[in-house]
């Protein structure tokens, strides 16, 4: 047990060490310092004049990042005015130049044979259609024999008022017979006049028997077979006149001012392309469409047909427009763009393009005539690009 009676005790010190001398910085140590001082004149140096002082020279601190290089070496062209074709274009169908519809002229007749078939080459008076003319035959015989009697007796009119003439000067016949003799051979020059008339009417019923071409061309459609009986005005043929065929393109209202006959026109139907000409520009325009059709001759041996579909490129007189090459123009964001050069880079700038000649494109928006665009390997840029200009 602890005696709680016992003295208080001073605290236990440690014995004092004699006294060492401080220890000096080793090599290390000193180079570690001086390391430590130039860094911080190095910094200040920098931060007041770029470089950094040692004796005896000065070092630049590091320089600027430099520009990259040219992306491309491009050819460059100017965008010039120059004349320029302006085409018109419409579309259509092939239509007949003249379709001629012939028709029956006489009544209850019974086709007796159809001299052609569709597609057939026929000349102006070539037979096309025979009709039966028994019964015309018939009835022009009778008008024959009704002429003839007519004319016999015409003949003895005459000769007797000729013999009551004659007596009646002599004061052997009244003069009520010499008259009488004038008025029967009045009658009988009627009567002749009649049956000639009658033989005529006949005679062209006669002749309406057999259907003739009008006119030279090419039979597009027959109506008719063997056995059909005929009404008036019955379709029997249709015939293209002189198998010439045309365009009948509709075009915009606007663009008709522009247009005149015999300018040239490329007609297209599929691959199949077709030199023609302008023969008439229709002088009304559809209402409801506001367009004007223009009739378009086609040559012959165009392999066209009537009823097709086409295309029409009319070209009018040249006009001046502003273009570029053809390789110039780009299409971003589905707009057609050029590449202008600006200095030794490129600027993308929208443009609206217009009429198409050759390698040529007209600028109708967007640019200033003289102004330099990309012309070959555009499509490899964009806005901004560092380019390099061939032959500098």
């Amino acid at each position: 047990m602890p005696d709680h009676n016992l003295p208080d005790l001073p605290p236990r010190t440690r014995p004092a060490e004699p006294d060492r001398p401080a220890r000096r910085p080793g090599r290390r140590g000193r180079l570690a310092v001086g390391a430590l001082i130039l860094a911080g004149l190095g910094g200040a140096a920098l931060v007041g004049t770029g470089t950094v002082a040692l004796p005896g020279r000065s070092v630049p601190a590091a320089a600027t990042a430099p520009e990259p290089p040219p992306a491309l070496t491009v050819a460059v062209a100017a965008a010039a005015s120059r004349p320029l074709a302006r085409v018109v274009t419409g579309d259509g169908s092939v239509v007949a130049w003249q379709e001629l519809v012939i028709g029956a002229e006489a009544a209850g007749l019974r086709v007796a044979a159809v001299e052609v078939e569709e597609g057939d080459a026929v000349r102006a008076g070539q037979p096309l259609i025979r009709m039966d003319d028994t019964l015309l035959r018939a009835v022009h015989g009778q008008a024959e024999a009704a002429v003839a009697e007519a004319v016999a007796a015409l003949r003895n009119a005459r000769q007797d008022l000729s013999r009551a003439a004659d007596l009646s000067r002599t004061g052997n016949a009244p003069r009520q017979t010499l008259e009488l003799r004038e008025a029967a051979s009045v009658q009988a020059e009627a009567r002749l006049a009649s049956a000639v008339a009658r033989r005529e009417e006949v005679a062209a019923r006669l002749a309406q028997a057999r259907i003739l071409a009008p006119a030279d061309g090419i039979v597009s459609r027959r109506a008719v077979l063997p056995g059909n009986v005929t009404a008036v005005g019955q379709e029997m043929l249709r015939l293209i006149r002189d198998n010439r065929l045309e365009l009948d393109a509709r075009v915009p209202e606007m663009d008709l001012a522009a247009l005149q006959p015999g300018l040239p026109v490329r007609v297209r139907h599929g691959e199949r392309v077709v030199e023609g000409t302008v023969r008439a520009i229709a002088p009304t325009v559809l209402a409801e469409a506001r367009l004007g059709v223009v009739h378009v001759a086609l040559p012959a041996g165009s392999g066209l047909r009537p009823g097709m579909f086409a295309r029409a490129e009319i070209r009018s007189a040249d006009a001046p427009g502003l273009t570029v090459p053809q390789s110039a123009i780009l299409f971003r964001a589905g707009r057609p763009a050029v590449l202008v050069l600006e200095g030794d880079r490129v600027a993308l700038r929208p443009v609206v393009t217009g009429r198409r000649q050759e390698d040529q494109v007209e600028v109708t928006a967007g640019l200033a005539d003289g102004e330099r665009v990309v012309a070959s390997g555009a499509g490899f840029l964009n806005d901004g690009d560092r380019v390099r200009v061939a032959g500098r």
